[in-house]
């Protein structure tokens, strides 16, 4: 059997880590090592996290000064001596099933990343959201891929670190590295993996449950006081060139990300809106000048724009760029 190594961050989750834990400890698929990331914890989590490992010898505890998930992930990755990487939130769990699964397949297929669906929780609710293979277009699922199968579509599948099994020598090799940002930061590390793998494979199964809004969780549904969509951005860009890819794919990168950095804008807390409108504008400017084609040629910057109004006024501007292009 192959090693996976299983990396888990993770930052004050006391009333949600055992579940993730059991779930993790409870796979059929035996020959894993559990690397915790404590990241600076505050609570019990630690504690938890303690008394875990000394049930289960495949535990690992590493502890560091909190800095983000960002930054926990790759201390996990160095520790990592497993042929395989698996990232699974603290707050999240993951069906029995999903390590073996996803292991017999990237073995049979050779790919250097496999990747399926999650689960939406909300409360007691449990729901094939956003990250669901539902939102798969069915011609990619249960398919070896290549970047030529999907290359109009790098951003139809599920854009999250933890929604994926992957050859470590492929992250390793590729260097392919998280933002160290409030929010977001695997967002560069998706778009890198799907451009650099040689191959990818669809299971067409949702094997993870996400979390969603949980109190205190960095991903939950609240005011926002980061830059970061507009960060990824620049990331983003920054990688198509140092890759380059930038004259291939840069318009749709450019597409996901300043819709992403407009509609975030939409969520930020009020006294901190002042800030994120500046750094926008600049972003704009920026985009304006440097790529002259595209929808974002039509929309126009507005302080009192809400988060509705952010997504019509998108709607608008793509509308007004295809019939300029005559699509």
């Amino acid at each position: 059997m192959a090693k996976v190594s299983i990396i888990i961050p993770v930052y004050n989750v006391e009333k949600y880590l055992s579940k993730c834990l059991d779930s993790v400890i409870s796979q059929t698929y035996k020959d894993i090592e559990i690397i915790c990331v404590n990241d600076g914890s505050t609570d019990n989590s630690l504690q938890i996290l303690t008394e875990y490992a000394n049930k289960d010898d495949r535990i690992k505890i590493i502890t560091k000064p909190n800095g983000g998930i960002g930054s926990a992930r790759p201390v996990g990755i160095a520790a990592a001596v497993g042929e395989y990487l698996l990232f699974v939130d603290s707050d999240d769990w993951i069906d029995e099933k999903l390590v073996e699964k996803t292991v017999d397949k990237i073995r049979e297929t050779n790919v250097d990343a496999v990747i399926f669906g999650a689960y939406s929780v909300k409360g007691n609710n449990i729901s094939k959201g956003m990250y669901s293979v539902n939102r798969i277009p069915q011609k990619f699922k249960e398919s070896i891929l290549t970047l030529k199968d999907y290359e109009d579509n790098l951003f139809r599948f599920p854009p999250t670190v933890w929604c994926k099994l992957y050859r470590k020598n492929f992250v390793d090799e590729n260097n392919i590295k998280f933002q160290e940002i409030k929010d977001g930061e695997d967002q560069i590390f998706y778009l890198h993996t799907m451009l650099a793998a040689k191959s990818v494979y669809i299971i067409d199964e949702d094997l993870y449950y996400y979390v969603k809004n949980r109190v205190g969780a960095i991903t939950a549904d609240n005011t926002k006081t980061s830059v970061s969509p507009i960060l990824n951005f620049y990331a983003a860009e920054k990688l198509l060139n140092r890759i380059r890819l930038s004259n291939k794919y840069i318009n749709q990168v450019t597409d996901k990300y300043f819709s992403k950095a407009l509609s975030w804008y939409g969520k930020c807390s009020k006294d901190f809106k002042p800030e994120y409108f500046t750094k926008l504008m600049e972003l704009k400017e920026y985009i304006d000048e440097t790529y002259s084609s595209g929808w974002w040629k039509y929309y126009k910057l507005n302080r009192n724009d809400s988060y509705i109004s952010i997504k019509a006024k998108i709607i608008i501007a793509k509308a007004k760029w295809k019939i300029k292009k005559g699509l």
